[in-house]
């Protein structure tokens, strides 16, 4: 009996120590109180609605997240933000500014990076429509045979024209049927608006102006209009194309004379270095000179060219020449570097042509070795314009390739600079094949007095100017 009502007592003391330690936790969780020894957990933070509750703030946001940040504008525009790329227009414009800085001058003299500048040029005058191509009447010439012997046959021939073209140094400009001639600084220098035909001459009197004619008469501007020219076209220099003034000008000492219809050679003394004998005679180039004399070969009067030295010994004999005397014989009559182009022509036994080729040839008339498979087309400034496989290159008679036959078309080399096409873009490269303006033009005019004409249907025409100090 008393053992029982012991385990009692010790059960109810037990279940209330119970229920009291109950209330302390449910009191001590609450916040009703604290105990020293025991730390209390920190309460737990709730994230807005849609954020991670593992996001942390760090210092490594982007740019304008944060409001204070700095390099947000206030309309949110990010003024570190790259601007769009410059075109090819904008590039070239930035190169050649507008406009001929002071101590320059517009040049007809070989490009030479190292000293020259180019700069673009505004024409006083522009066509409305820059598309519109308009027909111009120029004189040709060609060799041609008859009976052995061989005359220069002059003949007109109608030639389409962009609206801004160049014309021996000069930008010509034709709107409507008006031409606007503009030298190398934009400035007007002739308008002509007859009703005759103005005929583009191709030539160069004896002071180098450019010439014009109208019907059989010759011309040239001076005094801002035309003026009768005594200009005689047996004085002609054998080149018509848009060559500068320098081309088979007097050389040395020894100078072509005239007697009647025969030509010779006189020193600086007035000495006959030749008496007047030949038909044809040009001036000196790289100590050699041009002369036909027709002679009697097997019964029969033939022309035979020859190159003479500066004693008049001929040292080149009996070869053909090119028959074409415009841009195509731009290689042709004057040496230029130890080279000249002619024809190569082989006949069989019955005197029927086999081959008719243009080569070049040294001074002791030993032909240039071209490259294996590669066609002859034109040689200036020393450069030989190449074709192969339909493409267009250059090639330098020191033995070096300029620029490797992948261009469309080319034209030969003018001033010092070539314009090439590739792609139906047009560009123009120095004498290395260094590119002065990029494949970016629609047409490019090949360089005359420095001028060079250029197209694009996002430009319209612009005039770009080689300069000299």
């Amino acid at each position: 009996m008393k053992k029982t009502s012991k385990y009692l007592i010790v059960s109810a003391v037990t279940a209330a120590l119970m229920i009291v330690f109950s209330l302390l936790l449910i009191a001590y969780d609450k916040g009703l109180f604290d105990l020293s020894f025991i730390k209390r957990p920190e309460p737990a933070v709730t994230e807005p609605s849609g954020t991670s509750a593992t996001a942390e703030h760090t210092d490594t946001e982007e740019p304008g997240t944060d409001p204070a940040d700095e390099t947000t504008e206030p309309d949110g525009t990010d003024t570190d933000a790259p601007g769009p790329e410059p075109g090819i227009f904008d590039i070239l414009h930035e190169t050649y500014p507008l406009g001929i800085a002071e101590g320059y001058s517009p040049t007809e003299l070989t490009y030479d990076p190292a000293v020259m500048k180019i700069f673009r040029v505004a024409l006083p005058v522009i066509p409305q429509k820059t598309d519109e191509i308009y027909v111009m009447t120029r004189t040709r010439y060609s060799v041609k045979t008859e009976k052995n012997l061989r005359t220069i046959t002059e003949y007109e021939s109608s030639e389409p024209r962009m609206p801004v073209d160049v014309y021996m140094g000069m930008a010509v400009v034709c709107d409507g049927g008006k031409l606007t001639f503009c030298d190398g600084t934009g400035k007007t220098v002739f308008t002509y608006e007859g009703e005759e035909e103005l005929v583009f001459a191709y030539e160069r009197d004896l002071e180098d102006r450019p010439l014009f004619r109208i019907g059989e008469q010759y011309y040239i501007i001076e005094d801002g209009g035309l003026k009768e020219s005594d200009y005689d076209k047996r004085d002609s220099r054998g080149l018509y194309f848009n060559y500068p003034s320098y081309f088979g000008k007097k050389e040395g000492e020894y100078r072509v004379f005239r007697s009647g219809s025969l030509y010779g050679i006189k020193d600086t003394d007035g000495d006959n270095l030749r008496s007047a004998i030949y038909k044809e005679a040009y001036n000196y180039s790289d100590g050699l000179g041009l002369v036909n004399f027709p002679i009697m070969k097997k019964g029969v009067l033939r022309d035979d060219y020859n190159y003479l030295n500066e004693k008049g010994k001929v040292v080149i004999e009996n070869f053909d020449p090119v028959v074409i005397r415009d841009e195509g014989g731009i290689g042709s009559i004057y040496f230029d570097g130890g080279y000249v182009l002619i024809r190569k022509i082989k006949k069989d036994i019955r005197d029927n042509v086999i081959e008719d080729d243009e080569v070049l040839i040294d001074k002791k008339g030993a032909e240039f070795d071209m490259p294996e498979g590669y066609k002859l087309v034109s040689y200036s400034d020393q450069r030989i314009l190449v074709k192969k496989d339909g493409k267009y290159g250059f090639y330098a008679v020191k033995g070096a390739w300029i620029a490797d036959a992948v261009y469309d078309s080319a034209a030969p080399y003018y001033e010092g600079l070539a314009v090439v096409a590739k792609g139906g873009k047009y560009g123009v490269i120095d004498l290395e094949g260094n590119f002065v303006i990029p494949l970016s033009y629609d047409h490019i005019s090949v360089c005359s007095g420095g001028i060079m004409i250029c197209r694009s249907a996002e430009t319209g025409y612009e005039m770009y100017v080689k300069t000299a100090a």
